[in-house]
Parts: structure tokens; sequence; C-alpha cells
């Protein structure tokens, strides 16, 4: 899953039509520090400025408009989500990556630390540049103090976890303390470190890494300061604040719901809900789909090749540089092969695509292209093959083979999940209450219009 806002990796999946379905106003004034409403929820400039900073950074021919109408969009979408389904069903937490919680927190401070790079950098160095002068009672991880905190290195973990005690026992460990101003003070725990971490983090720590974690603890008095420093010398309110925030939330939101229906992934992966929706596909549907796109269940039907079958890899090697030089392939199989068929030419004649019953040989032979002699693979008797492919007629897959009806059922699948996502669109953008500046009206916008979704890519259409 993307973890930047700003990236909008939805919106390159997703292509603008025209539609009048969406009900927004365009009836706020321009005067006004609200650049939008949603449903009473306020959007101001100030953040709007933030977003378009960030997002223009990357993508210049981002306008403020396209920003605007993805934090709009993931507003709607992604607490649709979260009621529909659950934020355990959209929101990725396993043992592996970092907490969910601890990537929104990235995210919000990287947004902080592009829109706001000189005054913060300045800041910073008036400490320092890494806020050496803030920091006090630095107190590194003993040797002798692991086993207070992690469990005996002599037995094997089956995942890096803390126990209770140790969880008591490490949030009473102060690594450091900081002083930012006479009103802002504090400390930083080996427990508070321990769950800033993801599995890899939490590798090092429990190889009792001492280092490792003064300098984590140093990077979460960073962390700290840059959230001082944006509530005290941004001119950021902490409505504002709490908006960014929330807008970084709801992206999450509607990033896992376009992951977990399943419009955003390949047609090969394993997406619960496209599997259920796959399985209710009908047979009519699959035979309806393969008539408008048979031409993309094209195979090889059968191929008519030529071999020279050698003993070793020396008298291989002899025939590809004769082969390369010109020679015809019929004469050196005459001249070299070892096969029954070499006073022939080493002639294969047409030799069937069979699935169910596939012989080394022919499993080779249509993999080769035509015309050009293979390089000389080695048979499973240790003997060495070298193969000429001079025709390959080409049909199509039984419209009730399990390769139609998987491949069809799950783009059939796909469609229903983005045709389900359109609607869900489009109503809750006719459904809510949405007011925006009067100077947006007109400008190239995405939420007056329908979205087509690209159709997932399938590089397996085509089995030979």
């Amino acid at each position: 899953m993307a973890h930047s806002l700003w990236r909008m990796p939805l919106l390159t999946f997703l292509v603008a039509m025209s539609s009048a379905h969406a009900k927004v106003s365009y009836d706020l004034s321009n005067n006004t520090n609200q650049v939008a409403t949603v449903a009473n929820i306020s959007i101001s400039n100030a953040v709007l400025d933030v977003m378009y900073k960030v997002s223009s950074a990357k993508k210049p021919e981002l306008s403020r408009a396209a920003v605007l109408n993805a934090i709009i969009e993931n507003q709607l979408m992604g607490q649709y989500a979260l009621k529909r389904f659950g934020k355990e069903k959209i929101i990725e937490d396993n043992r592996v990556s970092f907490k969910p919680a601890v990537l929104e927190e990235q995210e919000f401070r990287a947004i902080m630390q592009i829109a706001f790079a000189k005054p913060l950098n300045e800041a910073l160095k008036k400490f320092g540049g890494k806020l050496d002068s803030a920091l006090s009672n630095e107190n590194a991880i003993k040797a002798t103090e692991w086993d207070t905190y992690l469990p005996s290195n002599k037995v094997m973990q089956l995942e890096f976890a803390l126990s209770e005690t140790g969880k008591v026992a490490a949030a009473k460990r102060i690594l450091v303390n900081y002083r930012f101003d006479n009103n802002n003070t504090g400390a930083i725990s080996f427990l508070e470190v321990y769950n800033s971490q993801n599995v890899q983090g939490r590798d090092k720590i429990h190889s009792r890494e001492s280092d490792y974690v003064t300098a984590q603890a140093r990077e979460l008095v960073v962390n700290r300061y840059v959230d001082y420093w944006v509530k005290t010398a941004s001119g950021l309110t902490p409505a504002d604040i709490s908006s960014i925030k929330q807008a970084i939330t709801n992206k999450n939101y509607h990033d896992g719901f376009a992951s977990y229906i399943g419009i955003a992934a390949d047609i090969h992966d394993d997406v619960p809900y496209v599997k259920g929706l796959a399985a209710k596909v009908s047979f009519a549907e699959i035979k309806a789909y393969y008539q408008k796109h048979k031409g993309d269940f094209k195979r090889i039907e059968k191929v008519k090749a030529r071999h020279i079958l050698v003993n070793d890899e020396k008298t291989a090697t002899i025939v590809t540089a004769a082969l390369k030089k010109g020679t015809p392939f019929e004469d050196l199989a005459r001249q070299y092969s070892q096969a029954e068929d070499k006073d022939k030419g080493g002639d294969l004649g047409w030799i069937v695509h069979d699935k169910k019953n596939p012989t080394w040989l022919s499993t080779l032979a249509f993999m080769q292209s035509a015309n050009t002699p293979s390089r000389p693979v080695r048979t499973p008797n240790g003997q060495w093959e070298i193969l000429l492919i001079s025709q390959k007629d080409e049909g199509y897959q039984a419209v009730d083979s399990d390769s139609v009806r998987y491949v069809a059922a799950q783009i059939i699948a796909r469609q229903k999940a983005a045709a389900e996502y359109r609607q869900i669109r489009t109503s809750l953008i006719k459904q809510a209450d949405i007011h925006i500046q009067k100077s947006f009206q007109g400008q190239s916008s995405t939420l007056e219009s329908d979205v087509t979704i690209a159709a997932p890519s399938d590089e397996d259409h085509h089995h030979h």
C-alpha cells in the first residue's frame, strides 16, 4: 500500500469521464479561509497550501483543484470504507511492517518537512542540526541490562516481542532527555523506541545492538521536535494540523478500500473479495467475454520442428558454431545427430499442443522462436538437443478450458468491483453536501466526473 497521500496512487489508476451526477456547489467566497466544506467538515486554505506544495514538489503538473479533489474523495471514500468494512480489513497491520499509527506519524512529519523545509531546517540549526544541544542525560543500554527487557538470547524466539514485565521495565528505562524550551521538555524511553520499529528494527534490538537503540532514541527526539515546531512556529492552527492528519488517515482508508476490493490489483493477485465475485461469474458471462475478447486467448496449436541430438556438449558447440556460419540445419542433422530421424534431416514433423501430457521435447519446442536455431539444451538423460522451429500454427483456447474460465472470471470480477467502486463514488459525491470556493469552478476537476478504471494487466492470455 502506498504511504504518501500526495502521490495519489488512485489518480494514476482512475481516468475521468464526463458526467453530470455529482453534486458540488461552488458558492464559497474567495475571501474566506475555507476553501471547501464536505458534510460541514472544513478544509482551510492553509491545509490546501501545504498539500499542494508537497504534491507539486513531485508532480509540478498537478493543480490545486486536483489536490483538493483528492482530499475530498479520500474523505468520502475513506470514511465509507471504514464504516462498511472496518479498519482491520482495509488497513494492513502485521508483525513485519511498522504499525499503522507509526506510519501515519512518519507521513505527517514527511509532509511537514517538505512543506516547511527552509524554516524547519533553520530552526534545527539553532540546536546544532541534529538537536545535540537539546539533549541531556543520554544513557545507552549496557550489556548487563538486556535481560531485564528482552527474552533470553539463549532460547530461540518464534517472534520478536517483549514480555509484559519487559514492557514495564522498558517503559521506565530512559534513554535520553530533551528540552526545546522551558515549556517543552521530555524523555525517550526504551519502550517508545521499541514500539516505533518494524521487524528489521526489532531484529537489531533483539540482537542487542545498543548503538542502534541510541540512534533511534535520537531519531525520536527529532520527530518530537518537528511536532513541536509545527505547533509553535509553522503558522498552522490546531484545527489545520488535525485536518492534515485526518486527511492522511482518510487516504490510507481509501487506498485500503481500493486494495481490498481489488480494483488496483493484477488479475493473479490473491484478493478474497474478487475471489468471491469470480466464484459467482456464470458460464454465460464467461462465454460472452470470450466471444468479445477471443483474440486475447490465442495459443500455439502446433509447431513444425527439426532437431539435432548429440551426446556431448563439445559436439553441440561445434554444431552451433556451424549453424551460425550458415550451414543448413538438415545437413548438420545428417552429419551429427544421434536420433533415428537423422537421415530425414532431423525432421520431427508437427508437434501438437498437448497440455495434459506434454513431453520434455514438446515443452521445449513450444518455447522457441520460429526460424532461429535454439541454443544447445541438455536433456534429462544427459544428451544435448538443438531445435529449429520452421512454422507455428495459432489457434484459440477452448471457451470451457480451465484457463479461459479463470482469466475471464477474474477480469469480469474486477469489472464488477470497478463498477461497484464507481457507483459508490458517484453516490457519495451526489449525497454529500460539498461546497467549494467560487474560484475553483471550471477548473480541471475529477469530482464532477465519473471515472473508468484501467483494466488489470494480464500477460498470460497467450498460453503457448
